[in-house]
């Protein structure tokens, strides 16, 4: 009934809910703050008395020993038992007694300390702290860097850095890598408007620097110029990897853009007259959207013949509607059924949004093919001889290798 453990447990339980924390951050706890204790019947005393007695001596004992703790005591009269002084209430002088008493004592002085230096540093965060009561014990000995991260980014907003070269006494680039997190929230709340890229909310694909101004690895595309005048005018270079940023400001004649998954496939890709080849992009086809030069260009997408090879067709047909596929065709599938494979984890989609009706009639065919479900043709498998066939069909001029 009176279990000092009982009421321990009990407390601690209603201190990690954090509802002392929020209502002490907004100034609405006063203390001396009571928590009481149940009220025992007549019929509990009647029955437990000897077991109540005992507990009621070890709580007096147990609790006398904690600072700054009363044991709030009222006399009452019951009908079989008489007057009887019972305990009603705990009384804690302020929230360290408290603390204290849920063995908490050393993280609330951090939390406080960790409050008092973040209203300190930054007194517009003030309002924050009692909605943030969770965040700030998350990142308890981490305040001083996360609020010097902030109190540069705030003095030299959208800096043009990377992390790596960001002067922070105290703290480094894996620290910032690290806490990405907290600091978009502590970033929000402290930077004016103009120094925040709105239209970029999430952390994937390097969001935190693209959203504070930072600069990140940028993604590379590589490619190969088929036609050796193009070659030329980059001082015979034929074969690049360079960053989108530069491949988006490529100014080259070009009239067609051949892409292919397969880096071997790009590598050997046959020459063509005003035209290049990207290769090794999978999925990441969605970064050519920023690439505007590639809007006026004749598209061929070369994939696997496999689910996830037409979810690709269907992603970058989605940006460039002119996108073609080549070699991602009942013909080519009929002719190479020697090559089949299966499919292992194929595409989720029951239909996809931008295949044209024979593309996707094949999509289906694949995942539900009688020989065998989730049917799959690798594009390293079609022989070269197939390639040049289907590139003479498109009535380009090509070049002889030894040209």
């Amino acid at each position: 009934m009176l279990d000092v453990k009982a009421i321990r447990n009990k407390l601690t339980k209603q201190w990690q809910r954090l509802g002392w924390h929020r209502a002490w951050l907004e100034e609405t706890l006063d203390f001396p703050y009571q928590v009481k204790l149940p009220r025992l019947s007549d019929k509990q005393l009647l029955h437990d008395f000897a077991l109540y007695q005992r507990q009621l001596v070890q709580l007096r004992n147990d609790l006398a020993r904690v600072k700054e703790l009363t044991l709030i005591e009222h006399e009452f009269q019951f009908s079989t038992m008489g007057r009887q002084r019972l305990p009603v209430a705990i009384e804690f002088a302020n929230m360290e007694a408290l603390a204290r008493f849920v063995g908490q004592l050393q993280s609330w002085r951090h939390f406080v300390g960790d409050c008092a230096l973040i209203s300190n540093r930054f007194p517009e965060l003030s309002h924050w702290l009692p909605q943030a009561a969770a965040t700030i014990g998350k990142y308890a000995g981490c305040w001083p860097q996360l609020l010097a991260v902030c109190r540069y980014l705030v003095n030299q907003p959208r800096p043009g850095l990377y992390i790596r070269q960001l002067d922070i006494p105290g703290v480094d680039s894996k620290f910032i890598e690290a806490h990405k997190p907290i600091l978009k929230i502590l970033l929000d709340q402290l930077l004016p408007a103009t120094a925040i890229d709105d239209s970029i909310s999430g952390l994937r694909e390097h969001g935190f620097e693209k959203r504070y101004g930072l600069n990140y690895e940028q993604p590379t595309v590589s490619f190969r110029l088929l036609d050796p005048a193009l070659a030329a005018e980059l001082g015979g270079l034929d074969e690049l990897s360079i960053p989108l940023s530069a491949f988006s400001k490529l100014d080259l004649l070009l009239d067609r853009v051949f892409i292919t998954e397969n880096k071997v496939n790009g590598l050997a890709f046959p020459p063509v007259r005003n035209a290049l080849v990207i290769y090794g992009l999978g999925y990441g086809v969605q970064m050519l959207q920023n690439v505007p030069w590639l809007a006026s260009c004749r598209i061929h997408y070369w994939g696997d013949i496999d689910s996830h090879g037409f979810a690709m067709l269907s992603q970058l047909r989605g940006y460039f509607p002119q996108a073609q596929s080549l070699l991602m065709d009942n013909d080519t599938l009929a002719h190479c059924r020697p090559l089949w494979g299966v499919e292992t984890n194929p595409h989720s989609a029951a239909q996809l949004p931008h295949l044209n009706e024979f593309e996707q009639a094949l999509y289906q065919q694949l995942k539900q093919h009688h020989w065998q479900a989730n049917l799959r043709l690798e594009q390293e498998r079609i022989p070269f001889s197939l390639l040049q066939t289907a590139l003479a069909n498109l009535t380009i001029k090509t070049y002889n290798n030894g040209h």
